[in-house]
């Protein structure tokens, strides 16, 4: 019985400790899925800047490259929290 009770504390902070871990990332999610959006319209907009208007194309290498330092600090964010 008392071994029942060890085991069932044992998980319920096991789940308490997943639980914390979710509510943490869930910020951090929003911001990863924001600069992923960022991301994804700005190497749209720079793609059809560079190939629709043959006299833009250092603007539309500005434009990806941005979106790339955004990708970036979103791989970062990924991986630190």
């Amino acid at each position: 019985m008392e071994e029942e009770k060890d085991i069932l504390a044992e998980q319920q902070r096991e789940l308490e400790r997943i639980r914390s871990r979710r509510h943490r990332g869930g910020n951090m999610d929003r911001v990863r899925k924001l600069l992923n959006i960022a991301f994804l319209v700005l190497a749209v907009v720079g793609l059809v800047l560079y190939f629709s208007y043959p006299d833009k194309h250092l603007y539309g290498m500005i434009i990806i490259a941005i979106g790339m330092v955004l990708k970036i600090a979103e791989f970062f964010i990924r991986f630190m929290f």
